[in-house]
């Protein structure tokens, strides 16, 4: 007998949902019948439209089906009914809830800390109204085919552009200089800070500073005023009022305070404390010469230059305006180097490197976003562990949801029930976190911004964060357990079968997963603490091309107030200590964060070449001292003025001398109109971090500029008897010529360390980061291991009634993790190896990554997965047969 026709299959779940359940067979089996009928006499298509026809004729009150009455889950005796229930489970599985509230709470408290810590850097300079229209003009020089950037302009820039550009607001121009500071009268005072001699548009432009005495227009609008800080003014002048006082800069200059602003926040990168009139430097001809007001054709770092655009202005408007402001002004004459225009805006100088701040920090938004990425993944491992631990121990609680279903409890019920217990958990978890930050700040100050600090959290909305974060993390840990166990058929579960298919199910493939994703997690952390530590000894043990071991550096406060003769008498001293070696003076040391160039030129009668170097300027025992290797010619000799040059291989090959001693002897166009003979070529040597290429270098003698002390010991050893008795000496030497300055040095191995701060503190991170990581992994699957062995306790007392040994039952559930350890790492090299590829990426010079790295990352993840299912499998396997078959 052939089937007989059915209607459309989803035309009876509508009706089941909408009829009710005492006239659902009813109406169904009489419209079966009809469907039947109308298939024999009018076919199936037009039978299916008339039966659905029919079907909505049905839609009338009485048939539909009526909303039960459900106790509101939201009443105040059902939430209190979670909470008891929730609590209970919380005290009944101790280990459980504290492996998922000590995971959790690392994880929260990471997150925290991280939060935090990128919220500071980026808040920086955000006091300013209306920030968002202060721009920076910054300089763009091209020397060949090299683009050199500078955050300075031209001293005559701003004034150009107050007088000729449309669509600002305010321009403010001013220079950042060191400046030392003494108190007329006052013979014991005597400092140095950073000051700014800033124009009253300066606060036109920064109009965050709040103003306790005097204003911009009547404080900074003549010659010889200065404004100071509150905390500046206390420290010049205690309890006196400053205001009418005088302070002496620059040696000679004395100036009258002429107003006081509240102290700047911490979060700018415009710390500065004494504010100097511009117009002194208008009144000062030695100032106006020194800071190039009226040359086009300099560009100093230090010389700055802000706009605030008008409102309806926008960048691009200002920026077309510069091509034309450069071929007015800045004649070929003036300078031959093409020349562009960048506008920065604010919120980009707290994190540009290319342009800094003076000698202000600069943060990495990589970095920072690395670190956002960091505080999910580890929220995100700490989740899994919950996830894991719930929807294993599922099957302990299914007679629970039976009963509860049988009972009358909707899905809706039993999910807000375990999603109420996921938030207890998650709120005993924040509140730990909150314990764990404050310990991590504490433990890792060095590594974090120094204003850090958890009381952030309770200003503001700042505990919002937080509540945020115990959100986010409960429905991301609470929703997939909650719907697993409220999915339970009320046979299914009472009858046990979750128990019976524990192993079998989509569930426990999914938790496999899960520990793969956890591992793969880890995996990535450690194969990144390997290589940044990789790439980190390759940077402090790759040979810089000159001597940087034994050697110390120094330099007195006020050496540029010093005369060259004192200088010259302390290196002769320190050169009689039986513990020196060598002294030598020098503008600054062979690799160093700060540096001078500009561009030489070698002509001919057919040719010239041009080559932008930096500079050196140091006496004639650098060499020796550094160990640097002279190629050809000779040595310079010592000189007040600049009058021999040596060049490295790289400039000497820029200019077309290969090999390098036919540049010996050659004049070279240094100052204009003024050229200076070659008189040898120094091998090449890194003149600053390794993240750079090498640069073309050009070397002399000038001894105005030599105030750097660069001291060979003769011993090596930092922490030996005889460098620490050649110290002393080295000390008591530069006491008696500078008797009224402190005497501090560093080890050039030290500075040279330094240059990979930012480096060592991104290891230091992915160093806590991996340690979490897979310590909150190996916690979870301690309970997941803890658990199944639980479960699993009959059948070890029957393998080892049978005759296995432990080492066979620790295999049997050790060889399951090891194949999901390996399958996490096949997914974490690839990964590591993209991103550790990207971070090496920005270094000129970078170490080789090899298998080694990878085999130890596996052999380390294997060894600590491995220890922990050991651990409880063992313990497991040692326990008494009878007592388990017995409780069975």
């Amino acid at each position: 007998m052939p089937d007989r026709p059915q209607p459309p299959h989803w035309t009876h779940r509508l009706i089941a949902r909408i009829c009710k359940p005492e006239l659902l067979p009813e109406i169904e089996g009489d419209l079966h019948e009809l469907y039947q009928r109308w298939v024999q006499q009018y076919g199936r298509h037009r039978a299916k439209w008339l039966y659905i026809l029919n079907i909505i004729t049905f839609f009338r009150p009485f048939a539909l089906r009526r909303k039960g009455h459900v106790s509101p889950i939201t009443s105040p005796a059902m939430l209190r009914n979670y909470f008891l229930t929730a609590w209970r489970q919380v005290q009944k599985s101790k280990l459980h809830t504290a492996i998922n509230v000590f995971g959790l709470a690392i994880g929260i408290a990471a997150c925290l800390v991280i939060a935090l810590t990128v919220q500071h850097e980026f808040s920086y300079d955000r006091h300013h109204p209306d920030g968002d229209r202060i721009y920076r003009i910054t300089s763009r020089l091209k020397f060949a085919d090299d683009w050199i950037t500078n955050g300075g302009v031209s001293g005559p820039i701003p004034h150009a552009v107050r007088d000729e550009f449309t669509g600002l607001e305010a321009v403010a121009a001013f220079h950042s200089v060191g400046s030392g500071v003494s108190i007329p009268g006052k013979a014991d005072f005597a400092g140095e800070n950073e000051v700014v001699i800033a124009e009253p548009d300066f606060f036109q432009v920064f109009s965050g500073h709040q103003w306790m005495i005097g204003s911009p227009e009547q404080s900074l609008s003549q010659p010889y005023q200065v404004v100071l800080t509150a905390s500046q003014a206390q420290k010049y002048f205690g309890d006196q009022d400053a205001v009418g006082q005088t302070l002496t800069y620059f040696d000679t200059l004395d100036f009258v305070v002429s107003g006081i602003l509240q102290d700047n926040p911490y979060n700018t990168d415009l710390p500065y404390t004494d504010y100097l009139s511009f117009a002194t430097i208008e009144a000062e001809e030695s100032l106006y010469q020194s800071y190039g007001l009226d040359s086009w054709g300099s560009t100093n770092s230090n010389s700055l230059a802000f706009i605030k655009l008008s409102k309806e202005t926008v960048p691009s408007n200002i920026s077309e305006q510069f091509p034309a402001l450069v071929e007015k002004y800045i004649a070929p004459e003036e300078s031959s180097v093409e020349r562009a225009f960048v506008l920065q805006p604010l919120s980009d100088v707290h994190f540009n490197v290319e342009y800094t701040m003076s000698n202000h920090g600069v943060a990495h938004k990589p970095t920072l976003y690395g670190l956002v990425l960091v505080a999910l993944f580890l929220l995100l491992v700490a989740s899994v562990n919950f996830v894991n631990l719930e929807t294993a121990r599922a099957v302990l609680r299914s007679r629970e949801v039976g009963v509860r279903k049988v009972l009358g409890s909707s899905r809706g019920q039993l999910i807000q029930q375990f999603l109420g217990e996921t938030f207890l958990i998650t709120l005993l978890a924040g509140i730990l976190s909150l314990g764990v930050a404050k310990l991590g700040v504490d433990f890792f100050a060095e590594s974090l911004p120094p204003e850090l600090s958890l009381s952030v959290l309770w200003k503001g909305n700042g505990w919002l964060l937080l509540l945020a974060i115990i959100g986010i993390v409960g429905l991301l840990a609470g929703t997939y357990p909650a719907w697993v166990l409220s999915a339970y058929s009320p046979v299914f579960a009472l009858k046990n079968q979750a128990r019976q298919m524990s192993g079998r199910t989509r569930k426990a493939y999914f938790r496999r997963a899960l520990i793969v994703f956890q591992f793969a997690i880890a995996q990535i952390f450690i194969l990144g603490t390997l290589m940044v530590g990789s790439q980190l000894h390759y940077l402090l043990n790759k040979d810089m091309g000159f001597r940087k071991d034994a050697i110390i550096h120094f330099r007195p406060d006020h050496w540029w107030q010093d005369t060259t003769q004192r200088r010259i008498v302390l290196a002769n001293e320190l050169r009689q200590l039986s513990g020196v070696s060598e002294v030598s003076l020098s503008s600054s040391l062979p690799a160093a964060n700060n540096w001078s160039s500009r561009t030489i030129a070698y002509r001919t009668d057919t040719s010239e070449i041009e080559a932008h170097v930096y500079i050196k300027e140091a006496d004639t025992s650098y060499l020796n001292v550094f160990n640097i290797e002279l190629l050809a010619g000779r040595n310079y000799y010592a000189s007040d003025t600049m009058n021999e040059l040596l060049l490295n291989e790289t400039a000497a090959r820029i200019l077309g001398f290969d090999p390098p001693n036919e540049a010996v002897g050659k004049l070279i166009e240094f100052h204009k109109d003024k050229a200076l003979p070659v008189v040898g070529v120094v091998s090449d040597f890194h003149d600053g971090p390794l993240r750079d290429k090498l640069h073309p270098l050009m070397m002399g003698s000038n001894a105005y500029n030599l105030g750097s002390f660069n001291v060979l010991m003769a011993t090596q050893g930092k922490q030996s008897d005889e460098v620490r008795q050649t110290l002393a000496q080295v000390e008591q030497a530069y006491k008696k010529i500078y008797p009224e300055e402190s005497f501090e040095y560093e080890f050039y191995d030290d500075t040279i360390a330094g240059f990979y701060r930012a480096e060592e503190r991104t290891a230091r991170l992915i160093n806590v980061a991996t340690g979490l990581a897979i310590f909150i992994s190996c916690l979870g699957l301690l309970g997941l291991v803890s658990f199944t062995t639980n479960q699993r306790l009959k059948e070890i007392g029957i393998r080892k009634v049978l005759g296995a040994t432990v080492t066979q039952i620790i295999a049997l559930f050790s060889q399951e993790f090891v194949g999901l350890v390996l399958v996490s790492f096949v997914v974490a090299a690839p990964i590591a190896w993209y991103f550790a590829q990207e971070w090496l990426a920005g270094f000129a010079y970078q170490t080789n990554i090899g298998i080694a790295i990878f085999l130890l990352t596996v052999i380390s993840a294997l060894t600590l997965a491995l220890l922990t299912v050991g651990l409880r499998s063992w313990q497991a396997a040692l326990a008494n047969p009878v007592d388990s078959l017995r409780n069975e």
